[in-house]
């Protein structure tokens, strides 16, 4: 079997990639979550960030594009610490249409009060309302944001 040999940069590049991915990934796991995060919605003592990742990429909630897969991460603080809640469960409705997506997001445990949500879709233009069920040892708090897809 031949191994395949490195060539000029491959390291390089391979480091930077590194290297940015975790510049990207300590910002995003910063207590309390700022505006600049994504946003934001406070309940409790809870504070829940939300921004979406369009192939792997962040994005602005209003520039989510209809009818593309998408991924959602979502931090949660208790103040200035992560959380010990879980994100249990995260979809989202049309109210002014009576359903849901189509799809059915998978929820990860990312750490630190981290999760990621992917194979979300907004099939259809208007107003979506993402609803996140958080657990915590005080018991289930529900959270809604609005989008409006365009």
């Amino acid at each position: 079997m031949k191994s395949r040999r490195w060539r000029h940069g491959d390291l390089r590049r391979a480091v930077v990639c590194a290297l940015a991915s975790g510049f990207a990934l300590g910002a995003w796991a910063a207590c309390p979550p700022l505006e600049a995060d994504g946003a934001k919605l406070d309940k409790a003592d809870l504070q829940l960030a939300w921004r979406p990742l369009l192939k792997g990429a962040p994005i602005a909630p209003g520039a989510i594009p209809m009818a593309q897969h998408f991924s959602i991460e979502v931090q949660l603080c208790a103040g200035a610490t992560p959380s010990a809640a879980t994100l249990a469960r995260l979809d989202a409705t049309m109210p002014e249409h009576r359903h849901g997506m189509n799809y059915r997001p998978r929820l990860t445990a990312l750490g630190e009060g981290r999760f990621r949500a992917e194979g979300m879709m907004f099939h259809m233009s208007g107003r979506w309302q993402l609803e996140f069920e958080v657990e915590s040892a005080k018991g289930s708090l529900r959270l809604f944001d609005d989008v409006r897809i365009r």
